[in-house]
């Protein structure tokens, strides 16, 4: 099939319309609310405001090849919702904005003391003292089963019961946002009948007809259809989004959820498979059309859109998900070359192959557009984490890597714990940051035995994990008073049902997860600390501590020595067990951390572009990196290493003992895509599945033919890489990024 007439009108209102349109939606809105008086309000009464200002005075945006109703013309075309977002504002940001004062105002020191911590990079939280504009889901599956109607009415029955005025504005935002999700749809409906009135294409006319049918009932009825339920989708990524300000990153799991649609669909006659495969096609195509895949990369996040959805893996009962829809979104991913929505495909050892050879199709020849995980790992770790065995088997990941359990669990997924920042500060002995920070470590000072080497570079991680659970413990809360997610919340159980918001500590799963940064090169540093100062005696540890403060200067041959000794990743016994170990601590140190809300706290290893822009601002370490090399990325071993045998880095993360660790880790893997093919790699996801990898990056490309894109980008267009948490095209990078890129290890 042929979609260049929905890709051009598209491109033209994502790229060189909607950004102005947003804007001056926004200015508007924030006029209107500005104006009005709040005193006495709290939070949720606000927010009622602000949907009933953005629901009254958007205009829909229909197109003409294009059968879904979506577009409100409120968000930026890189926005996933934020309220700032890349530079750009949206009105749903209103409330926020307005009420983020309280955060400096009820908590000034500890407000500083945070923006301080961060600033010196010792951890990232997207957010003041948790992610609140980013890495949320809304549960589409809640408005499946009862339509909007039904959480309206579930809402309203709840009010019975509400004591304060905290439980029963809630409940009333509740149900006054749920209207205005009705009152957004129909005024869809209106438009598209009106536009009918002067339709030309056949197209154009199928498409107003029903949407002029179907937006009068759906989502406020619950979905019939597969159309229905794709709309559905569409409708409320944007419209929440757009109400409440937020991102929405996730469509949780299409090929299992919307089965039954298209299953009944075929049954009744409504539709074909191939008319099937046309709407998938084109909801996909909705989504890769926000942005140009050549824009330059050069930023932090410049190609980041946070859309996500998941293949694969099972159901709560076990059974494996493959089936036509598993087949039509991967096809239509691979026909149309969608790098947007994300996909995260779940496998297993006992996956099918067929299942195997779909997902691994792409990538073979140059397309990295998924991320794979791995069941045999993540099930068992939630399951272990307190999790019920059928929450564990349905879980999702979003974002870049963060898991959920769709429905019960929204945690707080955007924390990053720089190790390497603390074992920094402790290695050069600053003490003027440690002041600066209030993060008192204990620095080496070289005359320790490697036992002591060891116990203060876990005690250093420790006090770092401490003091930011204690500034978000006392901070976060804080969060209810600025803003609250009432839209968001109804779908998460235990939040109607507890009358409480998100934001209030509503939702059953309350835990908090710490991605922890530089485990590879902390791992390796002690290796080599280990080797050269005690067992081979080739220096003392102080005069490794000279070395590493003098940036390797004068010190060529420690650091060549160095680089030798074993190291993560190389399955030799003594960097398994060196690293298993620390991450066992790791998980172990976090038993007596609580969350924000009382939740549980679980580890994970995860680095987004942090990997250069954070290893650019930091010293020297001992396994050989100098000033503002790069960091490792998750679990990913360091580039300072050639290990040519994918099998032993398979091997080596068995040791890290995972199943202790919730969180997610993540790791990227570069295979030679000239002697790869698709049963090696069908091989090599099942040896994987059995190994301790919980989140694979694969990339199937070779060292040579990316240096040859660097000489002649339009020719080599068609190189789709997994940069961090996202994919891009290679020609698109900055060179600074493709040189990045090609530093990494390449394996056999």
């Amino acid at each position: 099939m042929n979609y260049q007439e929905m890709r051009k009108e598209l491109t033209d209102f994502y790229w060189h319309k909607v950004n102005e349109r947003s804007e001056n939606f926004r200015a508007l809105c924030m006029d209107k609310l500005d104006k009005m008086d709040f005193t006495g309000c709290n939070p949720a009464q606000m927010k009622v405001k602000q949907y009933e200002v953005i629901t009254e005075y958007f205009t829909p945006v229909l197109f003409k090849n294009v059968p879904f109703y979506y577009e409100m013309g409120a968000l930026s075309a890189h926005c996933d919702g934020a309220g700032e977002f890349r530079g750009h504002y949206s009105a749903g940001g209103w409330l926020y904005n307005k009420n983020k004062h309280i955060y400096e105002e009820k908590a000034p020191q500890l407000y500083e003391l945070c923006e301080t911590q961060k600033r010196e990079l010792l951890y990232l939280i997207c957010g003041v003292f948790c992610d609140e504009r980013q890495h949320f889901y809304f549960n589409y599956r809640a408005v499946f089963q009862h339509g909007l109607k039904g959480l309206y009415e579930k809402a309203l029955s709840q009010k019975a019961g509400a004591k304060t005025k905290q439980e029963i504005t809630f409940l009333d935002a509740v149900c006054q946002g749920v209207l205005c999700l009705k009152r957004i749809s129909e005024k869809f409906a209106e438009e598209a009948a009106e536009l009918l009135k002067t339709a030309k294409t056949d197209e154009e006319k199928e498409n107003l007809k029903r949407i002029a049918e179907r937006a009068k009932i759906v989502p406020w009825e619950k979905p019939e259809t597969l159309y229905d339920a794709l709309n559905t989708y569409a409708l409320l990524r944007k419209a929440v989004g757009s109400l409440e300000g937020v991102g929405i990153n996730s469509f949780i799991r299409p090929d299992l959820d919307l089965l039954p649609y298209y299953e009944n669909d075929l049954k009744a006659g409504r539709l074909t498979k191939e008319q099937a495969y046309d709407l998938i096609a084109k909801f996909l195509l909705v989504w890769d059309c926000h942005y140009d895949h050549d824009m330059p990369m050069v930023g932090y996040s410049d190609h980041e859109l946070e859309n996500t959805y998941v293949l694969g893996g099972c159901d709560k009962d076990g059974k494996i998900v493959y089936n036509d829809l598993t087949e039509m979104f991967l096809r239509a991913t691979r026909e149309e070359e969608i790098i947007f929505p994300k996909i995260k495909c779940r496998f297993s050892a006992n996956s099918p192959k067929a299942y195997l050879d779909a997902i691994n199709r792409d990538v073979i020849n140059g397309k990295s557009m998924i991320i794979y995980c791995n069941d045999d790992v993540m099930i068992p770790t939630y399951v272990k984490a307190g999790k019920t065995l059928e929450e564990a088997r349905d879980y999702i990941v979003t974002g870049c890597w963060g898991a959920f359990i769709p429905g019960v669990d929204m945690s707080d997924d955007a924390q990053y714990m720089n190790m390497l920042k603390a074992f920094e500060f402790a290695l050069h002995n600053r003490q003027d940051k440690m002041q600066e920070t209030g993060v008192q470590l204990t620095p080496y000072q070289g005359d320790e035995s490697f036992e002591e080497i060891y116990k203060i570079t876990i005690e250093n991680v420790r006090r770092l994990v401490k003091e930011h659970a204690r500034i978000t413990s006392l901070g976060g809360p804080l969060w209810q008073e600025v803003d609250c997610l009432p839209l968001i919340s109804m779908g998460i159980e235990g939040c109607l049902e507890t009358r409480r918001d998100h934001t209030a500590g509503g939702a059953k799963y309350k835990d908090n997860k710490y991605f922890f940064i530089g485990l590879p090169n902390i791992v390796d540093s002690l290796l080599a600390i280990k080797t050269l100062c005690f067992d081979e005696k080739i220096c003392t540890f102080k005069e490794m501590l000279d070395a590493v403060r003098a940036n390797w200067v004068g010190y060529e041959r420690l650091r060549t020595l160095a680089l030798k000794c074993k190291h993560w990743g190389d399955e030799s016994d003594e960097s398994c067990e060196l690293a298993g170990r620390f991450n066992v601590d790791l998980a172990t140190m976090l038993e007596d951390v609580t969350g924000r809300y009382g939740g549980k706290s679980t580890a994970g290893h995860l680095t987004y572009t942090e990997i250069r822009w954070w290893g650019e601002k930091t010293l020297a370490t001992p396994d050989g990196r100098r000033n503002g090399d790069y960091f490792s990325q998750g679990i990913t071993p360091s580039r300072l290493h050639q290990i040519d045998n994918v099998t032993a880095v398979l091997n080596s993360t068995k040791a890290l003992h995972n199943e202790n660790c919730s969180g997610n880790s993540v790791i990227n893997i570069i295979l030679p895509s000239d002697k790869l093919t698709l049963d090696g790699l069908e091989a090599f996801l099942r040896a994987t599945a059995q190994s301790g990898v919980q989140s694979l990056q694969l990339n199937c490309v070779t060292k040579k033919r990316l240096l040859e894109a660097q000489k002649n980008p339009e020719q080599h267009k068609d190189i789709i890489v997994r940069v961090t948490g996202f994919s891009a095209r290679f020609t698109s990078l900055s060179k600074g990024w493709q040189d990045e890129f090609i530093s990494r290890n390449f394996y056999q």
